[in-house]
């Protein structure tokens, strides 16, 4: 089991200037890199106030050199609105400039406000994805491409240099639908279930994820699911101090239309059980849920966003100490090495 934690609550309060929420993040995160987490993981999104996102290329390479052994993780590119030829730049950048600890995450969005920026409607979604990452493929490879895509036209062209790992960085897939996880399973190198779907829609997409490696011949890989973690002495006081990071980020997601027919139901409201799909409660209440999430579906990775993040660097450092402590090491010492094949 491989855990990692994912930078979005970093970024609150935001009432401090952009430049010391940036700056406290980069101590926090530097003091964290030799505490037992896999990876560091950071999303995207345009025009976003009153919420604070920061862009996550120049920001992963800041913290390049502070992360240790950490893998850095997009989590995720919105990719239909970026341009492939730049992504597929920017990744072999960052890949040289992190050492080859790049994984590329990256979905299809939701957000009409973004879509629209780019020209682009749902229906677009999709299938400038599937182009976007074919072509990256293609370029990272160095060969000389040409493509008249629907979406991106290129002729003659060849990057500068490719990415240090080969044939380049895994590619893992943000996925709420079960369209969206066989795309994965047949475009990438893994997936990873997104935070607000239930424990047993994740149990749901992690057997349709199998069911198409296994049908395209392919195995391993990552099977993983983004989970909202609230640490506490009990349930009960977990669920009390994230109550008001949970009302902001259901107001936020609510307010964004992330819900869609073609996904499977998602918990954005106070009605859903925390249990439904949440790690929280005490230390061992904690280690109990993922291990169990292991056993059950067969994840061989957690990415927690971390609930209640107290406000201060140094409160942050000792919060994230405890979490490597009580709930990471617990993971790794009694958890069986497991594969998505």
């Amino acid at each position: 089991m491989r855990i990692g934690f994912h930078l979005t609550p970093f970024w609150s309060p935001t009432d401090r200037s952009a430049t010391q929420i940036l700056d406290e993040a980069i101590a926090v995160i530097a003091a964290s890199a030799d505490l037992g987490f896999d990876w560091v993981s950071m999303g995207q999104h345009w025009v976003s106030h009153p919420t604070i996102w920061p862009q996550p290329f120049p920001f992963l390479a800041r913290i390049a050199p502070v992360t240790g052994a950490m893998q850095l993780k997009t989590s995720v590119l919105l990719l239909p609105i970026l341009n492939a030829v730049e992504v597929a730049e920017n990744v072999a950048t960052l890949d040289h400039l992190c050492h080859g600890r790049l994984v590329v995450g990256v979905a299809v969005g939701y957000r009409e406000q973004e879509l629209a920026i780019a020209g682009l409607t749902r229906r677009d979604r999709a299938p400038k994805l599937t182009e976007s990452i074919q072509l990256m493929k293609r370029l990272w490879s160095g060969d000389e491409v040409s493509l008249a895509g629907r979406y991106t036209r290129v002729e003659r062209a060849r990057l500068g240099f490719t990415p240090l790992q080969k044939p380049h960085p895994p590619i893992e897939f943000g996925a709420q639908s079960e369209a969206a996880v066989v795309r994965a399973a047949r475009l990438g190198d893994g997936v990873f279930v997104g935070p607000q779907v239930a424990w047993t829609d994740v149990g749901a997409l992690a057997d349709v994820y199998r069911r198409e490696r296994s049908a395209l011949g392919k195995n391993g890989g990552m099977l993983g699911a983004s989970r909202s973690l609230m640490l506490g002495s009990s349930r009960e006081d977990a669920a009390t101090r994230a109550r008001q990071y949970l009302d902001k980020t259901f107001n936020m997601y609510s307010t964004w239309g992330m819900q869609e027919d073609t996904m499977v139901p998602l918990q954005l409201d106070t009605s859903i059980g925390l249990d439904e799909w949440t790690i929280h409660g005490s230390s061992a209440d904690c280690v109990e849920t993922i291990l169990r999430a292991q056993d059950k579906y067969g994840l061989n990775g957690i990415g927690f966003t971390i609930y209640s993040l107290p406000r201060s660097p140094a409160e942050r450092i000792e919060y994230l100490q405890r979490i490597a402590e009580e709930v990471v090491a617990p993971v790794k010492l009694r958890a069986p090495a497991r594969t998505a094949g």
